[in-house]
């Protein structure tokens, strides 16, 4: 069957939320990383998970290749055509929020939503789904949970994967399956759940999460200090976990990265802290103490997430900082990956 067939199946189905305009489908040839891939073959904008059955079945029959995207900010490549005769199936009107439960702490959504949207409606319930990537302006849930994501909280909150209770998913049969369950014992034998979680849409295409949700910390202790060197920098961090304490975001820069984001050339960290039960002014006095015992300097602080979250935008700008910086001195034909690297805390003066 020629290309033009398979369009005409897919016009069948998706009618005016099929794309085939090069000049629309070129901005999914690459993701947000500087790789660049083959030109799909149609874009579709599925509204259901019957409809992405429908489509997975007309794929196997007609032999084309699916690429499920959310908002393609993968720094990786992962959202990028490999092959040719590819269809991408853009995930993000399938963003709704189906279920939030201030019971169970459990939200169920479909995979579209960005996930600053998602934890703006849950603030209303005093809740928050903690997995917290720098682009989570954009960032889909679905894309984060396909990537295996983290993010900026991962310090105490971990990767996406401590927070994803079940999914519905279109396998690639075209069969509907779920995984995991609602609660946090979930007794089905093999762990699906993590098999799917990290899998990039190689496995099926998800089409609904059922989350597990945190509550809001009552109040919040955040700071950005620099450092002359790096080991003054890990000596800080080393120094707050002895004083027990658990900050949902760890995160440093070197000197050189400092300088891309239009800083000035030291070594810079952030801590923030959850507190409960008015501890405030005692936490924020063991961070001081940890960071001038280390000849720190303390730069911002914050009382609340959304302060902090001032003081932290450096950071988060930091991979399109680095891009730019990488285009620069190699120019626009030299692939450069960027992956996050970590390392147990107690390995922090090594690395």
């Amino acid at each position: 069957m020629s290309n033009r067939d398979v369009i005409r199946e897919l016009e069948g189905v998706f009618k005016d939320r099929l794309i085939t305009e090069p000049h629309i489908l070129a901005l999914y040839s690459h993701d947000a990383s500087s790789e660049v891939g083959m030109m799909p073959m149609a874009l579709v904008y599925p509204e259901s998970t019957n409809e992405i059955a429908t489509l997975v079945k007309l794929a196997i029959n007609y032999g084309f290749k699916l690429l499920p995207v959310g908002s393609s900010t993968s720094l990786s490549g992962n959202a990028t055509p490999k092959l040719g005769n590819t269809v991408i199936v853009a995930m993000e009107r399938m963003n709704k929020i189906m279920e939030v439960s201030d019971v169970d702490w459990v939200a169920r959504v479909q995979p579209g939503i960005k996930v600053d949207d998602l934890n703006l409606e849950l603030a209303g319930y005093g809740l928050q789904w903690p997995v917290d990537p720098a682009s989570s302006k954009t960032a889909t849930v679905g894309g984060v949970i396909n990537n295996g994501g983290g993010g900026m909280r991962g310090a105490k909150f971990g990767p996406a994967a401590y927070w994803v209770l079940g999914l519905e998913v279109v396998i690639g049969t075209g069969d509907v399956i779920r995984v995991g369950c609602r609660t946090v014992k979930c007794r089905e034998g093999y762990n699906l759940l993590q098999l799917f979680i990290g899998s990039e849409g190689t496995l099926g295409i998800t089409t609904e999460a059922t989350l597990r949700l945190a509550p809001l910390p009552e109040s919040f202790v955040g700071l950005m200090a620099r450092f002359r060197d790096a080991e003054s920098l890990v000596n800080a961090v080393i120094s707050v976990r002895r004083a027990r304490l658990w900050p949902m975001v760890t995160e440093f820069i070197d000197d050189r990265t400092a300088k891309v984001l239009g800083l000035e050339g030291y070594y810079y960290l952030w801590l923030g802290v959850d507190t409960y039960g008015g501890s405030e002014s005692q936490i924020l006095t063991k961070l001081n103490d940890a960071i001038s015992s280390s000849n720190g300097e303390v730069v911002g602080t914050a009382s609340t997430w959304q302060e902090f979250s001032k003081i932290l935008e450096p950071r988060r700008l930091l991979y399109s900082a680095s891009l730019k910086a990488a285009f620069n001195d190699y120019g626009n034909d030299v692939f450069v990956a960027f992956e996050d690297v970590a390392v147990p805390m107690g390995k922090l003066p090594e690395a």
